[in-house]
């Protein structure tokens, strides 16, 4: 009896070892099939802007290989805060309905950029975790005195030019890769904590992706807390669109928890 259940045991395990195999190879292709036609139109689609109001970008995000969830970022409008005109965007991550029945996290963020300076004027956070409260943030950058506050209280100190994380993840659009050994420095609040994020051109690629092969620019990225150990450091690689536009296709991170990526599923221009 132990036999044939240790028998059991090693075929199931064979099975999802070639389950997992099998979905490193095919699964982006079936995830996005019924996209497919929809997106390559758009990504062929020139522009004399970085992104504009009605952008909506899907990914499906993978932890340690498998389907982890999905996350999508929409640049909403155009809109008016403390008399800066502003780039209104949003962010909103959810984990699979798979992931769901063992543990079920959501989290949907919201930015104001300012359309001229291309910096954070407001950020505004929201997250619950299953067993946990739902947590709540707001942080209102004062750029010019360089100040941040946070929850209509406490200010603290900040860098020229900070982003918030939603906003450093569009700035990384923005930025000049054709200076090859450049290397840029985003300072980044997100709570307390100082963060930098170093983005460097690392080649031009292409990619193959369920859209068609996409001549890309590959980005090496390394978020670092500005005071902490290498533990809490995020390094990774990032494929964006060689066009205007920049549209990241995909996103690789090592993380101290194990390997992340997002990868294109949906978009909306």
């Amino acid at each position: 009896m132990k036999r044939k259940l240790l028998r059991f045991f090693i075929i199931m395990l064979v099975l999802l070892i070639l389950c997992f195999m099998l979905y490193q190879v095919i699964g982006w292709n079936v995830a996005t099939r019924r996209y497919q036609a929809h997106v390559k139109s758009l990504l062929d689609k020139q522009s004399n802007e970085v992104f504009e109001p009605g952008e909506k970008i899907v990914y499906t995000l993978r932890y340690m290989g498998l389907p982890a969830g999905k996350a999508i970022t929409k640049v909403q409008k155009i809109s008016e805060f403390k008399g800066r005109n502003v780039y209104v965007l949003t962010g909103r991550v959810r984990t699979s309905d798979f992931i769901s029945l063992f543990f079920e996290a959501e989290g949907h963020v919201c930015s104001y950029v300012d359309t001229e300076r291309l910096h954070s004027l407001y950020f505004h956070e929201e997250s619950q975790a299953s067993g946990h409260r739902k947590n709540k943030k707001t942080l209102i950058f004062n750029q010019q005195d360089l100040f941040l506050q946070i929850d209509g209280g406490e200010k603290v100190r900040i860098l020229p030019d900070t982003q918030d994380p939603l906003s450093a993840f569009y700035f990384l659009r923005l930025l000049d890769y054709e200076k090859i050994n450049k290397s840029y420095e985003i300072n980044i609040k997100g709570r307390k904590r100082d963060r930098t994020l170093v983005a460097k051109f690392h080649s031009k690629e292409k990619l193959k992706t369920p859209f068609g092969e996409i001549d890309t620019i590959k980005v090496y990225i390394h978020l670092k807390p500005v005071k902490a150990t290498s533990r809490h450091e995020i390094s990774g690689f990032v494929w964006l669109t060689d066009n205007k536009k920049k549209i990241p296709i995909l996103v690789r991170l090592k993380t101290k928890a194990g390997p992340a990526s997002f990868l294109l599923y949906d978009l909306d221009l």
